[in-house]
């Protein structure tokens, strides 16, 4: 457990390993003596203004208010979870580098090695999950069809480059200052069919899925159709359905109505594994070719 919040540490019988780890972003400036750390706190030298803690690493806004730098959470205490930290932002750092600039992600401004900091665009929406819950009832349909094209762009662009996403869901799509959308968070990722370090949350988690099987490009495909599902509604699917109810249903291919969506045909497609992964981009004439 981890808290990213002040207040007394709480302490084992022991004072090895705490229970808590409390993390204080400090801005220290030249000629500043660092704060006394508590036991159970750790000290984490602020590079700009903190946005968010997602995952295994701190998210911050650089001063020049164009780029953000994800650093691999610091945790002194357990070296082996920092390590891992670290081979998370690699791995990103990699995806990118493989892809290359494309309008379906977020632009690599750099990548330390040493520190295993990785500097990306700034896209000043934040997250789709976010965005849509704040701005309910003043997204156009324009807008939501857009996003539904971009949306299935992104899986593409992966999966031409031999990534597969693993964690497809509105949270790790962002929104930059033209409203356009991008794929992100690859840290987590399954590159030429390696072992993932992330997958995919209940209502976007293909039925049949299998934890040590090898991921495959359903796994995307799936949580694809309930991405547009969130887009063309707002809502997850199931949203007020226990989630192990959904997966229940899921097994039975029970599937939220859908008929009465602009897209619903495709997002049928996507949940009943019949798309093709490499003509997603068929979105942009609001129809997807499935195999038959």
């Amino acid at each position: 457990m981890r808290s990213m919040t002040g207040g007394p540490p709480q302490e084992p019988e022991s004072r090895g390993i705490p229970r808590v780890i409390t993390y204080r972003h400090v801005h220290i400036g030249p000629g500043d003596e660092p704060p006394i750390l508590r036991y159970g706190e750790v000290i984490y030298k602020a590079k700009g203004k903190f946005l968010a803690r997602e995952g295994t690493a701190f998210i911050e806004l650089l001063p020049c208010g164009e780029v953000v730098v994800k650093t691999p959470t610091p945790d002194p205490f357990y070296p082996r979870e920092e390590e891992d930290h670290r081979n998370h932002t690699r791995l990103e750092t990699q995806v990118y580098q493989r892809i290359g600039p494309h309008a379906s992600i977020p632009k690599l401004v750099s990548w330390d090695p040493v520190t295993f900091c990785l500097t990306l665009e700034y896209l000043a929406h934040g997250n789709l999950r976010d965005y849509v819950r704040s701005h309910t009832g003043t997204i156009t349909p324009d807008l939501r069809w857009k996003w539904a094209w971009q949306a299935a762009q992104g899986p593409c662009v992966l999966h031409d480059a031999d990534v597969i996403h693993c964690d497809i869901s509105p949270r790790n799509f962002l929104l930059d200052t033209d409203l356009d959308l991008k794929i992100s968070d690859f840290g987590g990722s399954s590159p030429y069919g390696s072992v993932p370090a992330a997958f995919a949350s209940t209502r976007y988690r293909r039925p049949g899925y299998i934890w040590d099987d090898p991921p495959h490009v359903n796994d995307d495909i799936f949580g694809l159709g309930s991405l547009l599902y969130f887009i063309m509604t707002g809502m997850v699917p199931y949203e007020e359905v226990p989630s192990d109810e959904v997966v229940a249903r899921y097994t039975r291919l029970e599937f939220p109505d859908v008929s009465h969506l602009s897209c619903g045909d495709i997002i049928q497609q996507c949940w009943n594994s019949k798309v093709d992964a490499r003509q997603k981009g068929a979105l942009s004439t609001r129809s997807l070719n499935t195999t038959n």
